[in-house]
């Protein structure tokens, strides 16, 4: 039987929290024989997209709602007005 986890997403406040939520993830996934491949780990990524969002420090934002702010921007659409 071979089962695939595809993300294991980790989020903190701090350098100090991160590396104790590493370390306490690794240690459970270590306890029930659950081995990730370095190859394809990304570690301390500032920014992450997780579906339709955006995860970083500053926290979690829907990928629409900034798509949405761009779509009620008004642009000038003739030349003489852009002068």
């Amino acid at each position: 039987v071979y089962i695939y986890i595809n993300d294991i997403i980790i989020a903190s406040k701090n350098i100090k929290e991160y590396l104790k939520y590493i370390e306490t993830v690794f240690d459970i996934l270590d306890k029930v024989y659950i081995y990730i491949s370095v190859e394809k780990s990304f570690v301390a990524y500032p920014s992450v997209r997780l579906l339709s969002y955006i995860v970083n420090s500053e926290g979690v934002a829907k990928i629409d709602d900034k798509i949405a702010i761009f779509k009620k921007l008004k642009f000038l659409d003739i030349l003489k007005t852009l002068e």
